[in-house]
């Protein structure tokens, strides 16, 4: 299984949790806190999109700084630190697109749902790397 993790394959897994992750897990969240569509509608397709954003920056950003250090690799502070600068990136497109919200709330929910998404990711990828398929044993004889 640490195939997955590593790599091109691990980068599209890494975008891809974080995709379902902001979608299913924060936009599931919303649909909880706005359950008649008051203040938006569909939240976890809606919340899927800057996941997918997020993932892509955050495996760039993985990329660049950590280089052949795959995802299992990483310190946990240093997910932390890449799902922190990730959100600034998304928080500033969603400042420049001209979203209605103060620039302090935007960066600050961005920040941290980025955050909370780069600790998530961390333990997924921890849990897939030690994954292991059990061996069966054959019958001597």
């Amino acid at each position: 299984m640490k195939k997955w993790v590593t790599g091109v394959p691990g980068t599209i897994l890494m975008i891809l949790t974080w995709t379902v992750g902001w979608g299913l897990g924060f936009g599931g969240l919303m649909e909880l806190y706005d359950p008649r569509g008051q203040i938006g509608d569909v939240w976890p397709t809606a919340l899927a999109i800057p996941g997918f954003i997020g993932g892509v920056v955050f495996s760039a950003l993985f990329w660049m700084a950590e280089g052949r250090r795959g995802f299992v690799e990483a310190p946990l502070a240093r997910f932390a630190l890449w799902g922190v600068a990730t959100g600034l990136v998304l928080g500033g497109l969603a400042v420049a697109a001209g979203l209605k919200l103060p620039a302090a709330a935007i960066l600050g929910l961005a920040t941290a749902l980025s955050l909370v998404a780069a600790l998530g990711s961390a333990v997924v990828f921890w849990l897939l790397a030690r994954w292991q398929t059990p061996v069966v044993a054959g019958r001597a004889g």
